[in-house]
């Protein structure tokens, strides 16, 4: 079977990896994404995490049996690497008064 270098095949459906900001993810974006008829724009709700997939229902493949499959977009979240002085800014800011800790469950693991 041929590979592509963007879309993956499971079983009828469509798979792709979709890259977004950190503020996409956590404010919520409506992005374009490629699919197999041309770009179509997919609303990315607040809160989503790194590794979640969203479906676009019937923009996947042709199936062979009629109709179309679905694409599924997994979100990765991408941090930039070469931040502006604004940005490195705003980042501490949000870092110096954030409550938010995602480790709060690993506190309680012991041996």
């Amino acid at each position: 079977m041929l590979t592509h270098p963007f879309y993956r095949f499971e079983g009828d459906n469509l798979l792709c990896d979709i890259p977004i900001r950190p503020d996409e993810a956590v404010l919520g974006a409506e992005i374009s994404v490629p699919t197999p008829d041309g770009s179509v724009m997919m609303k990315i709700p607040k809160g989503v995490r790194s590794g979640q997939s969203l479906r676009l229902r019937g923009k996947g493949w042709t199936l062979p049996k009629g109709g179309r499959g679905d694409l599924f977009a997994k979100l990765q979240i991408v941090t930039p690497q070469d931040l502006s002085a604004i940005e490195q800014e705003y980042y501490e800011k949000i870092q110096a008064n954030t409550s938010f800790n995602p480790r709060t469950q690993l506190e309680e693991i012991k041996l």
